[in-house]
């Protein structure tokens, strides 16, 4: 049986007239290269019938990010809260940051933070800065407002975006899987006893993520029995206060609370609440996993890190602009068994794959 002939680079060098190294940039759409010299080399590489070899193209990769590049290259990093540093007050976001960083390093790139509210510095100027000094990639970071919008001239660079903050335009994103992440909380506090479980967060904590933590809860919620039920305590970012929360828990007395907001602890403790012995606290991003709290450990560096190999991929197939179809790459969150939770008394052991629902709601 006849194969067919294995076209090299180097016979699509001779027939364009250039060397082999512009053919391999050329046919990886490389931005050194002019546009003009991908079409004709393109066209001329599917004339002769080349087909690129999967594996010399893995070889290829795999070398590409095990050994760091003798020149690195960068990739931004932009920020846009209004302050520089204002950012890094969150632990989760500094995650995001450290695991970013972590990943261009293991590639060989240079990860450099720039600020959207620089003095001088707009979308129009930052777009720019980047297009000259040869920039090809940019991590998006969390803005300081969910729902919001950037105008880059995204037909110039490769991006991803982290988490949910970014709504126009829709970019690749990479974020904890809060859906997933509210279910693994619930199912650890039915296993330990507790049973009124209720939400309760500024609700712009909420917007942030999509709604996913509310959407995941109210799932939840509906397969429980109507007694076990807690409403909803998302009030508005302005409403939020000692005295809210306290209606809101005087009220419906849940026996456990799921929040982002550590002060909930001093509230509680205010009101002459103990934590544990009198209700459970679980933290939806607990900062690390030293057992202090319990609760969610989104895994902001792996989720930094994931964000920057994926990047990294676009610009090496010279993938810029708003893509036709955003992906999301989502990471698992991580129980933190902590001081904040108890097994409750008189509570059997219920062990993995049990259902840990009320059998009346089923």
């Amino acid at each position: 049986m006849a194969h067919d002939k294995i076209v090299t680079l180097k016979e699509i060098a001779e027939a364009a007239g250039v060397s082999v190294m512009t053919v391999s940039r050329a046919l990886r759409k490389q931005s050194n290269v002019s546009e003009e010299t991908q079409t004709r080399i393109q066209h001329i590489a599917t004339q002769l019938g080349y087909r690129p070899n999967p594996l010399v193209s893995a070889l290829m990769s795999y070398r590409r990010s095990a050994r760091p590049a003798s020149s690195h290259s960068t990739l931004a990093y932009i920020t846009n809260f209004p302050a520089r540093e204002e950012w890094k007050k969150s632990p989760l976001f500094h995650d995001f940051f450290k695991g970013a960083k972590d990943g261009a390093d293991r590639h060989g790139y240079q990860l450099e933070e720039f600020w959207l509210r620089e003095p001088g510095m707009n979308a129009a100027r930052l777009s720019q800065v980047l297009y000259f000094r040869n920039i090809t990639g940019a991590i998006i970071a969390p803005l300081p407002v969910s729902h919001g919008h950037l105008r880059l001239e995204w037909d110039k660079i490769a991006t991803v975006t982290l988490g949910y903050s970014l709504a126009q335009p829709q970019l690749h994103r990479a974020a904890n899987h809060q859906f997933r992440s509210m279910r693994l909380a619930l199912r650890h506090l039915r296993k330990l006893g507790y049973r009124r479980i209720g939400l309760v967060m500024p609700a712009s904590f909420n917007n942030r993520v999509d709604h996913a933590w509310s959407g995941s809860f109210l799932t939840e919620h509906y397969r429980t029995a109507k007694e076990e039920r807690v409403p909803l305590c998302l009030p508005e970012d302005d409403q939020w206060s000692p005295a809210i929360f306290s209606q809101w828990f005087d009220k419906y007395r849940p026996d456990a609370v799921i929040s982002q907001q550590a002060e909930i602890l001093t509230w509680l403790k205010d009101r002459n609440h103990r934590v544990p012995e009198e209700v459970g606290f679980v933290h939806l991003n607990c900062p690390d996993k030293t057992g202090a709290l319990a609760g969610i450990y989104q895994n902001g560096p792996l989720i930094g890190r994931v964000a920057v190999d994926f990047l990294i991929g676009m610009v090496q197939r010279n993938e810029v602009g708003i893509p036709p179809l955003a992906h999301s790459l989502l990471v698992e969150g991580t129980w933190v068994d902590g001081a904040t939770v108890r097994k409750m008394r008189g509570t059997p052991l219920i062990t993995e794959g049990e259902n840990y629902c009320d059998p009346r709601s089923l």
